[in-house]
């Protein structure tokens, strides 16, 4: 039996996944989250913190994008097509963000290793 990732686990099964988002319980998980991360943030370098908006959209829309592959029952195999819906959709925020921020824009390449480590980190959740 192969080991399924995490993003695999909860795509499974869309709706619970959206449920689970939308319970007291999710929504405290990702409420005290985003409260560690901008702790951590804010203790390393105040400017951090900008980044959680960004990071917890980018997040709902790496599980939003594996709960609509799920659904249409062609999650396997079909990572590349994946992280282009995600990168697709993120890519003018991530712009605005930089700009915003006063940072050299991100090349197409920066925006997939960032995409791909995003998706290695929440994958390494479930180890």
């Amino acid at each position: 039996m192969s080991v399924k990732s995490v993003l695999s686990t909860l795509g499974a099964d869309a709706k619970k996944v959206f449920s689970w988002i939308g319970s007291t319980k999710g929504q405290s998980v990702i409420t005290t989250g985003e409260a560690v991360a901008e702790a951590i943030a804010d203790g390393v370098d105040p400017g951090l913190a900008t980044l959680n908006p960004l990071i917890a959209n980018w997040t709902q829309e790496i599980f939003k994008v594996e709960a609509i592959s799920a659904a249409a029952g062609s999650q396997t195999g079909t990572g590349v097509q994946k992280a282009a819906a995600v990168t697709s959709a993120l890519t003018p925020a991530i712009v605005a963000f930089a700009q915003q921020n006063k940072l050299p824009a991100l090349t197409a390449a920066q925006i997939d290793a960032a995409n791909t480590a995003l998706v290695t980190f929440l994958n390494a959740l479930s180890a």
